[in-house]
Order: structure tokens, then C-alpha cells, then sequence
């Protein structure tokens, strides 16, 4: 999972300038092998660090957060239903208020991101309406995400009377 921050995210064809950029993964050989590829390359001002977003020690929210595979590795996890459940709450926390969570997924289409986030809009909803909902809770009651735009169309392909394609970029507004 990559997180970004920008000075100025505009959703149009202008090129933005990115500044104080995180690379992040669970992996210390991913890690490594990503710094390795960013010195070579002359990309000095990526901060590199180990870390699991299912228990990130991240202190901060980003304006921008890049997701390829992230979401693809947990739901193949034997706990991915509850995995998946982790992944939203800290993503919820990562991304800023106003920010931009961008999934590219091989495991989900387009149509079933939304889906996912839908879902977990429904049950952030249905948790704070419950009676012994705190303030907190209470001030939570907006669902956190919200569908921007489909980053991305890859090839497609027919199947049982069904246009589409299992790889899908997908950006959602952070409420």
C-alpha cells in the first residue's frame, strides 16, 4: 500500500507535483527492494517504512492512498471477512477527511468495490443507531467513503452474457 501526501490533488489531466511520499508494506524485503528501485531511479524523497496496515502504527492521514493488491492479499486470507472488516478501519483512519483512496484490484471488479463499500457504509450506519452508541459513534454516523470514479478500464472479456474485466481501479471520496 502506497500513501501520499500532495500539495495541491486535482481529478483532471494535470500533472501534480506529489510531496512527502510514504511507501509502505508488511514486507522488509518489498521495502528494501522498493528503495533499492527508488534510489536507482533518482527518487530521493520517498520515505520507506515496514509496516501492516491491518495494525498500522501510521499516526497521520494522507490526502492520497494508493491501494494495489492490499485488499486482493486479505480477502485471500482464511480470517478475510474479518480481515476485510480491519482493512476498512484503518483505511477510514489513514485517509483524510476530503482525501482519496484509489484500490486496484484483480480479485474485484469495479461494480463489486462499490458494492464492498456500500456494505460497510450500511454498517457503519447501523452501528452508531444502535441505542448505547457514544458521542463518538454518534459523530461517525456519516458512512466514510463514497464512490469518485473508475480510475481505469482494462481489457475486457464475455462470459455467460456479461461484459467485463476482473482488474479494476477504483477511487472513493473520503466523507
Amino acid at each position: 500500500m502506497a500513501t501520499m501526501e500532495t500539495s495541491s490533488l486535482q481529478w483532471d489531466d494535470t500533472i501534480t507535483t506529489f510531496t512527502d511520499l510514504t511507501g509502505v508494506d508488511y514486507s522488509e524485503d518489498a521495502i528494501n527492494l522498493a528503495q533499492s528501485i527508488s534510489n536507482r531511479d533518482g527518487f530521493s524523497n520517498i520515505n520507506f517504512l515496514v509496516d501492516d496496515v491491518l495494525e498500522t502504527k501510521l499516526q497521520r492521514q494522507f490526502r492520497l492512498v494508493m491501494d494495489k493488491g492490499t485488499l486482493d492479499a486479505i480477502g485471500l486470507h482464511p480470517d478475510g471477512p474479518l480481515k476485510r472488516i480491519m482493512y476498512w478501519d484503518s483505511v477510514s483512519k489513514l485517509v483524510a477527511p476530503g482525501g482519496i483512496l484509489v484500490i486496484t484490484s484483480c480479485n474485484s471488479t469495479k461494480d463489486e468495490l462499490i458494492q464492498e463499500v456500500l456494505n460497510l457504509n450500511q454498517r457503519k450506519i447501523d452501528v452508531s443507531q444502535e441505542p448505547d452508541n457514544s458521542k463518538e459513534q454518534e459523530a461517525n454516523r456519516e458512512p466514510p467513503f463514497r464512490y469518485l470514479n473508475h480510475v481505469r478500464t482494462y481489457p475486457t472479456f464475455m462470459f455467460g452474457g456479461v461484459e467485463g474485466s476482473r482488474v479494476a481501479t477504483v477511487a472513493f471520496l473520503r466523507n
